[in-house]
């Protein structure tokens, strides 16, 4: 004990001498993951920015304040470090609001089932913490007074000149608003937090789309024959990994033998590659060059309320606040909003039950988990059906399987009834080889695959027998932003306007061009993407969204 207790000093003060090695570690792992996904100027002010912070850290570290000072800052920047590090390496991309927006309507469900993605680099966020206190205090240990204090003055020249140039450059800002406050931190060693307030403030424009006053004088509702309309939000379901549309493996059975009684979508292209975007777009009249509060007030839930019918929505994917995420918002329109805290979809089975002894023409949206990462955890043991040498590759199919034995079990709730089932994935998922799980959202130079989805309409015998419907499939390219209008089109209901984007109308004309969005919320010509992940990159035109756009 006596030599430990010896040593100890002088173990210290060796250490302490290589003060700038610390200081240098800690910086280089700060700006590891912005020097690879943000341009290289906001690598340069984040870098300085955080050198400052450290200094002026060490100005006050020998004081109790100064060291309750330090360790909050420490906390923050290593928050900051291992949101943007995971997001890189779990995701490829940049850390976006849609993220933001993400984690802030999670819930803890969702939280556990994740939690997996994010052991791997604990470690590292770990060794990130520990260096960035041991830099600020061998900093205050080994600098001057007059350098620490330069580096306080410094700092606050830093944060006038950075929030004057950004106020400068709102004022004159003709694209999409962003706060001031957002504009200051995308600068500094927190450019997380910008994302965040984005989020924030996109959360309170949620929520005018949920109380927007919109009426429809000219509407009107015809008698289809159908009584039920369900509709099934799916998550994350790639169409290439589908038996319906050729995939080798026998991934949906059920969809494959009632395709004789469907229209089934061959080439369906989704708008966004992240849910929070997605299913708003589809849902309503906005599309990536129209993503306004508007545009998403005027949806589907709100025609439907307004033409007589009954509407509920059920959903899996958890609720942490009434209007907080504009899939929340719609979803809040309908006269019945559930958010089911489930282990797997099936459990969303008995309010589907209740919701069909509901009298008249109703409309009911599912909202699954489906194939949403980790997918391992997305179907029960009984439903474990793949067992090849890869663990994930697996665990994906099966979730594919089991989503589509729960359509089977709504399909049989529905086939004694005059029904419809419209089933569509809110996006795709990429396949990334160089991740162990595979498959994740679009990433920062998406591929086709993040936006291919499966999409299809079934109808009940009884259906099928009172009025002609068209099924087969429809063989051109759609995108699924114009579901809004294929569904008054399939539910009879007119708001004065032709809906000449609906397959199901005579006047229908193909599009020729796709706008697809992603996290960043780049819009891009989707004819333009690269085939899938694994093709060679390409410098991929792309447009910010416009001033009005959310």
């Amino acid at each position: 004990m006596s030599f430990i207790s010896a040593s100890l000093p002088i173990l210290k003060k060796n250490l302490s001498q290589y003060f700038i090695l610390a200081f240098l570690f800690s910086m280089l792992i700060q700006i590891w993951p912005a020097a690879v996904t943000l341009p290289f100027r906001f690598v340069i002010r984040i870098a300085i920015c955080n050198a400052l912070l450290l200094l002026s850290a060490a100005a006050v570290y020998r004081y109790f304040v100064g060291k309750l000072f330090s360790l909050l800052l420490t906390i923050a920047l290593t928050f900051n470090f291992a949101i943007s590090f995971c997001t890189w390496r779990i995701y490829q991309s940049e850390f976006s609001s849609v993220f933001a927006m993400s984690i802030l309507t999670t819930h803890f469900s969702e939280v556990t089932s994740m939690s997996g993605l994010f052991t791997y680099y604990i470690p590292i966020i770990a060794l990130y913490f520990i260096m960035t206190l041991l830099a600020i205090r061998y900093l205050a240990e080994n600098t001057s007074t007059t350098t620490q204090r330069v580096g306080m003055s410094l700092l606050v020249v830093f944060f006038v000149w950075y929030t004057s140039a950004c106020w400068l450059k709102q004022r004159k800002d003709l694209e999409v608003y962003y706060p001031l406050s957002s504009r200051v931190l995308a600068n500094t060693p927190f450019y997380v937090g910008s994302e965040f307030i984005i989020a924030v403030r996109d959360s309170k424009l949620a929520e005018q789309i949920y109380k927007a006053d919109l009426h429809y004088p000219a509407l009107t509702a015809s008698d289809t024959g159908i009584e039920n309309y369900v509709v099934i939000v799916g998550e994350s379901a790639r169409r290439s990994n589908m038996q319906l549309y050729g995939f080798g493996l026998d991934t949906t059975p059920v969809a494959s033998a009632f395709r004789h009684n469907a229209l089934v979508f061959k080439h369906a292209i989704a708008p966004a590659s992240a849910t929070v975007l997605a299913v708003p777009m589809i849902l309503s009249k906005a599309d990536p060059d129209n993503f306004t509060a508007n545009e998403l007030a005027d949806n589907i839930l709100r025609v439907a309320n307004e033409a007589g019918f009954y509407t509920e929505w059920i959903s899996a994917q958890g609720n942490s606040g009434k209007s907080n995420n504009y899939v929340v918002a719609i979803a809040s329109l309908s006269q019945k909003a559930q958010w089911i805290s489930t282990n797997y979809d099936e459990e969303l089975l008995p309010a589907l039950d209740k919701a069909l002894t509901v009298a008249g023409r109703k409309l009911i949206v599912l909202h699954i988990n489906g194939s949403h990462e980790m997918a391992c955890i997305r179907y029960p043991a009984s439903a474990d059906y793949f067992h090849t040498q890869d663990k994930y590759e697996d665990c994906y199919n099966n979730a594919i399987r089991y989503t589509d034995h729960v359509i089977g079990e709504v399909v049989k709730r529905l086939n004694n009834s005059a029904s419809a089932l419209l089933y569509f994935s809110d996006h795709g998922l990429e396949k990334n080889p160089s991740l162990e799980s595979h498959y994740m959202h679009g990433s920062r130079n998406p591929s086709k695959e993040a936006y291919d989805v499966p999409q299809f309409i079934w109808y009940s015998p009884s259906a099928l027998a009172n009025k002609p419907r068209r099924l087969g499939t429809v063989e051109e390219r759609y995108s699924t932003a114009h579901n809004y209008e294929l569904m008054l089109s399939l539910m009879g209901i007119s708001t004065g306007v032709s809906h000449c984007e609906s397959p199901l109308e005579a006047c229908y004309k193909p599009e020729t061009s796709f706008p697809v969005m992603d996290g960043g919320r780049h819009i891009f010509d989707y004819d333009d993407l690269r085939d899938t992940f694994g093709s060679p990159e390409k410098n991929t035109r792309f447009r910010k969204v416009g001033k009005n756009s959310l």
